[in-house]
């Protein structure tokens, strides 16, 4: 390895190779380098310091990687013990659930929380998209902007009416599906071209617990 003028290579491995050939040159052959005895001699002490630093260096890395892995089998098993106390606490009915908290242990529920009926309304959005068809966007009056049903929620009662005046009671409507996605698509018979079709919608849950109606929403049913 050759070097420019006043420097040194900038590796750390080719440093010490570069050291070492240079040591060796100056001790085998002083009187080609006329360097003085003391300097070649710090040299030489300087480079065995070095070695050993590295070598040093090497084993409190491998050390420290040794025993960053004798940790980590040592917390696998801490976890995995733990995980199996905890279980076996949280299903012993004779520990209080305030022995419990104590711990830091959260007690199992023993009783499902209970799904309230549905709230709020839903909020029906007509398209003609088609000859006798309507596809009918479904929402909940409190998150207009948003397809998703209410908590709780299993799906949505839609109800039809063809009228040209919209019923104001129920009972004057048709079940036409439970709808469980939206949008929705309503097809028509030829003889109901032209006419309004009303909708009817309300939310029903699990339980078969019925919201609010919603407010009647129409379209006229597209003849061509």
């Amino acid at each position: 390895m050759v070097l420019k003028t006043g420097t040194v290579p900038g590796s750390q491995a080719d440093f010490e190779l570069f050291v070492q050939n240079l040591v060796k040159q100056l001790q085998d052959h002083p009187d080609a380098y006329h360097v003085n005895a003391a300097f070649v001699t710090q040299l030489a002490n300087g480079f065995a310091d070095l070695r050993a630093g590295i070598l040093q260096a090497t084993e409190a890395r491998d050390a420290a990687r040794a025993a960053t892995e004798a940790k980590d089998a040592v917390r696998a098993t801490l976890e995995e013990l733990t995980r199996t106390i905890v279980r076996l606490i949280q299903a012993d009915p004779s520990v209080t659930d305030e022995a419990k908290l104590e711990a830091g242990i959260r007690p199992h529920k023993t009783s499902r929380t209970p799904v309230p009926p549905p709230h709020t309304a839903p909020v029906g959005n007509v398209m003609a998209t088609d000859r006798l068809e309507h596809t009918l966007y479904i929402s909940d009056a409190a998150t207009p902007t948003r397809r998703a049903r209410p908590a709780g929620v299993s799906g949505c009662e839609l109800y039809l009416c063809v009228a040209d005046q919209a019923p104001t009671d129920p009972a004057m409507y048709r079940l036409l599906r439970f709808a469980t996605r939206t949008p929705e698509t309503i097809t028509f018979d030829a003889a109901d071209g032209g006419k309004t079709a009303n909708y009817l919608l309300r939310w029903m849950n699990g339980k078969g617990e019925f919201g609010p109606w919603s407010q009647v929403v129409s379209a006229t049913i597209p003849a061509v």
